[in-house]
């Protein structure tokens, strides 16, 4: 079935009427003080990695036949019970290798959902009658109800990750529940979800609510994600932390997502003219607005940014002409782009963006998260909240943005041409504003494009070394520009 693109506006929704449905958790056997008491209990006892029941010949699958293994959409959780959500469960196997497990809060009380084969429709490539019983689930997907059309809107499948929007497009930007010595020589602890609990909603619920445990060998957490749908899907997520030794790097909100190659390159031989999820990092840090490009170069790229207290920012697909993707199966143009804004327990630090080198579309190879400037220790508690925003829109549309980034190298000079939307009602010509670290800048050269402009910018750099610019625009008035940044090398 080709994907097709997102045509509703986002609008910006707040998670009204979620604190209804927490009146059915209070009386229930489990709820969101046993969800956390949970979890603080297994943060003082050694970690116990959860067995992985599944068949070596399930795992031995390849992703197209693990992806021929369908769930029967008729036997969902909450399916033809009028309900605003139904859910639709995954089948562990290929690199889906743990089972988690999934139960419905309802009436007062929490029920595990029993996985059964025959809630499947197995491809030619599996035998349904060798498939255990009691395997699990590997995740599920929600879906939500506009009219009578059933879309879906948040998925969790595989480790900690987390991808919402509507439509919920293959592929696409994702969050993680935390990152924890990302890009560290030691090497990357990977934290885990390993149980879940649905509530089920009220006919008449805006917001769908889940509980969740995580674990890993240094934390254990308590998590609850409000999801609310509309024009725009809202995930509003409170977490409670404890850790049972301490993390030499920890980051906090990360979002992950795909670039292969685009306007600023590199050069590909494909049909398509730009393969990418998400084409940028923004980030608003309290009056600044900056958009840092992404890139896909030969090695390993990792950048520090500033974030003082209260940065948002965000991965997002900001290139949304079919023309140039020419992809009608993966539709990049409607991908959606996720923004995270911070509500508790973020303070002051710094945003990391990790860089990983890719020669094709599989795998994401692009991460930003936030790290705090406080040091985390054995024993330690950490409460956060944040707000997570999906769709194909952004929070704001302020004058100047980056519209796009193109990339010429010659003869030890990269020439730069960045595209600025209109600054506004400003009459002059704009002033550019530029800074060169690691290399030379040659004159700049700015011109009107369409309602905007286009600034060319030539740097003399030695290929290899590492790179930063920064290029904005000021107009009459105190109109300014987003703020363009270009990275290259490590900081």
């Amino acid at each position: 079935m080709r994907a097709r693109p997102v045509a509703a506006p986002w609008r910006w929704l707040i998670g009204i009427g979620c604190s209804l449905l927490l009146a059915v958790a209070q009386g229930a056997d489990i709820g969101w003080p046993q969800v956390v008491q949970r979890a603080r209990e297994r943060a003082v006892a050694p970690y116990q990695p959860v067995p992985a029941p599944v068949p070596d010949w399930l795992l031995q699958l390849d992703y197209r036949a693990w992806q021929d293994i369908r769930f029967d959409p008729n036997v969902a959780l909450w399916a033809g019970q009028d309900l605003p959500f139904t859910v639709r469960f995954h089948h562990p196997g290929s690199i889906y290798r743990q089972p988690v497990a999934i139960s419905e809060i309802a009436a007062g009380q929490a029920n595990l959902l029993g996985f059964a084969p025959s809630q499947f429709f197995y491809g030619p490539g599996v035998n349904r009658q060798r498939v255990p019983a009691d395997l699990g689930y590997a995740g599920f997907t929600v879906y939500a109800r506009g009219g009578d059309v059933w879309q879906p809107v948040l998925e969790f499948l595989g480790g900690s990750f987390m991808r919402a929007g509507a439509p919920l497009l293959a592929g696409g930007v994702r969050s993680r529940a935390l990152a924890i010595d990302t890009g560290l020589p030691g090497g990357e602890e990977f934290p885990v979800f390993t149980d879940f609990w649905l509530l089920r909603p009220k006919a008449d619920a805006k917001c769908l609510v889940i509980y969740a445990l995580l674990d890993s060998p240094r934390v254990s957490g308590a998590y609850r994600i409000d999801l609310t749908t509309g024009g725009q899907v809202v995930t509003h997520v409170r977490s409670e932390l404890f850790f049972r030794d301490g993390v030499g790097r920890l980051g906090l909100g990360p979002l992950s997502s795909m670039f292969w190659y685009g306007e600023n390159g590199p050069t590909v031989d494909d049909y398509r003219p730009e393969v990418h999820s998400s084409d940028g990092l923004l980030i608003h840090a309290g009056k600044t607005r900056l958009w840092r490009p992404l890139n896909n170069l030969p090695r390993l790229g990792q950048q520090a940014l500033p974030a003082p207290r209260g940065t948002s920012y965000g991965l997002l697909q900001r290139d949304r002409e079919f023309g140039h993707y020419q992809d009608l199966d993966t539709a990049f143009e409607a991908q959606p782009g996720v923004w995270l804004e911070p509500q508790e327990g973020f303070g002051a630090g710094r945003l990391e963006l990790l860089e990983l080198p890719v020669r094709d579309e599989l795998n994401q190879n692009v991460l930003a998260y936030f790290v705090p400037a406080t040091e985390v220790h054995r024993g330690d508690h950490l409460s956060l909240r944040y707000r997570l925003s999906w769709g194909d829109r952004e929070p704001d549309d302020g004058p100047g943005r980056v519209l796009a980034t193109r990339v010429a190298r010659r003869d030890g000079v990269n020439t730069y041409q960045i595209d600025f939307a209109s600054l506004g009602a400003a009459s002059d010509v704009p002033k550019p504003e530029i800074s060169v670290q690691g290399g030379q800048a040659d004159a700049p050269d700015l011109r009107p494009l369409a309602d905007g402009w286009r600034l060319t910018l030539p740097v003399q750099y030695k290929d290899g070394a590492p790179l930063a610019i920064r290029a904005s625009l000021l107009a009459t008035g105190g109109v300014r520009s987003e703020t363009w940044l270009y990275h290259l090398g490590d900081d």
